[in-house]
């Protein structure tokens, strides 16, 4: 018996099998043959109790009070205009060849067809393993926080390795809090960088930075180390290794990946399967709008 549950629920998440039930639901709508003539019902428009609700919450929600009777009049005079001008815009043929209308009703129908086509309920072995499988996509990358002093090359020269030493040897046996506040040179950058990641410190930096300032011993200032802005005297107050960040971390984001993947593999197998029902031509376009075959 929990074998046929097991079986069953399996074949419930097959793709082909929604696919399946949704086709047999549209012939049936369109087979019925008690279904009425549509064309006796072209010239017959219906405004129905519900959609006068409607259209009176609507109005209520937006002005904050129900309409008077005229103002509910006008809603549903503006509902049969638009019925009337909509039906008779389809008998022109204006909806065809519109990209507008045409991407709008292939949104409405992936909107109708998705939730019968993907799972929506992995089990927990199911999302652990997706999660296992890509560790790259769940990563914390290695994070730094630092402050730097900078000592400018353009303006000091060939002094600021000089320089940029003295300071560091000050620093050293420094015992005032504020000692680094009176070294280096004024820049634009912060003196502060708290928990950036290595990608971050190498786009601001530049990679061989970033590389010396992950190897830096933390609480003691070190440098110099060279960047496009000069050279750094840095402090390095704290390091966070990167690595996959643990499954219960990210559970709802697993989750969410795994689902959005089922909804875009389904939907694809969907519409192979509707595309085996066509003809496809695509006609070369005409010689004088076509790439020059002489490089010309």
């Amino acid at each position: 018996m929990v074998a046929a549950r097991t079986f069953l629920g399996r074949l419930l998440r097959e793709p082909l099998v929604h696919f399946a039930v949704l086709a047999g639901v549209l012939f049936g709508l369109l087979s019925e043959p008690s279904a009425p003539d549509p064309v006796a019902d072209v010239s017959r428009i219906v405004i129905s109790g519900a959609e006068v609700e409607q259209m009176a919450l609507a109005w209520a929600q937006r002005w904050q009070r129900p309409p008077n009777e005229d103002e509910l009049a006008g809603l549903v005079d503006e509902a049969i205009r638009e019925q009337v001008l909509y039906r008779e815009a389809l008998a022109l043929g204006l909806d065809r060849d519109d990209v507008v209308i045409r991407r709008h009703l292939r949104q409405k129908y992936e909107f109708v067809t998705q939730d019968l086509a993907y799972d929506t309920d992995p089990d927990e072995a199911t999302l652990r393993a997706y999660h296992k499988a890509r560790p790259d996509r769940y990563a914390q990358s290695a994070q730094v926080s630092f402050s730097q002093i900078l000592f400018n090359t353009d303006r000091r020269g060939a002094a600021a390795g000089t320089d940029a030493a003295r300071a560091l040897a000050d620093l050293q046996t420094a015992t005032a809090p504020d000692a680094a506040d009176l070294l280096g040179d004024a820049t634009s950058l912060p003196s502060r960088f708290d928990r950036m990641s290595t990608a971050e410190v190498e786009a601001i930096f530049g990679p061989d930075f970033a590389a010396a300032l992950v190897g830096q011993e933390p609480g003691r200032w070190a440098g110099p180390i060279p960047s496009g802005y000069g050279l750094h005297l840095v402090l390095v107050s704290e390091k966070i290794s990167g690595g996959q960040l643990a499954f219960e971390t990210v559970r709802q984001r697993v989750k969410d990946d795994w689902v959005y993947e089922q909804r875009a593999a389904a939907n694809e197998a969907i519409f192979r399967k509707l595309l085996e029902r066509y003809d496809v031509v695509v006609e070369p376009m005409a010689a004088s709008t076509g790439a020059s075959g002489d490089g010309s």
